[in-house]
């Protein structure tokens, strides 16, 4: 009777152990969105799709929105503590499995928006239009002066 009441024991700890990881994983779905839509979004430095769009996020990633015209935005995304690990308990393999895949924080945002805003359209059209022939830059002064050539 103890061997089956231990082996329960046993059984139901190794079950409970890493309960982050088993039931909520250290990874959630966003929906991104951008205003004008159509920017790519990179999460940490990697393209993943183009707004609006459903992206699977960790806590910490770094979410830069990029679109042609427009000046890049970054959102860092937040995170809580992941309730769903207290299940661990006394469990130390448990905890540790769960802080090694990420689990202990979970992403606490489901939506992200932002507003991008365009580019100064002087300096874009006059470098478009021609190219920059010389710079100087004087550090005594503390002057920089830009030759740009315009081509028709």
């Amino acid at each position: 009777m103890k061997k089956v009441i231990m082996s329960l024991v046993l059984v139901s700890v190794s079950l409970v152990s890493s309960c982050a990881s088993i039931f909520t994983g250290s990874k959630r779905i966003v929906l991104f969105e951008s205003n004008p839509s159509g920017a790519k979004v990179y999460v940490n430095g990697f393209e993943k799709g183009i707004t609006p769009s459903q992206i699977k996020v960790k806590a910490d990633d770094r979410i830069d929105f990029r679109l042609d015209g427009y000046k890049e935005r970054v959102v860092v995304m937040d995170s809580n503590f992941n309730l769903v690990a207290i299940l661990n308990g006394i469990s130390i393999i448990g905890w540790g499995i769960d802080a090694l895949t990420g689990s202990l924080k979970r992403v606490d945002t489901k939506y992200v928006k932002v507003d991008l805003e365009s580019e100064s359209t002087a300096v874009a059209t006059y470098l478009k239009k021609g190219s920059i022939n010389k710079v100087d830059i004087d550090t005594e002064k503390k002057v920089i002066e830009t030759v740009i050539i315009l081509h028709n």
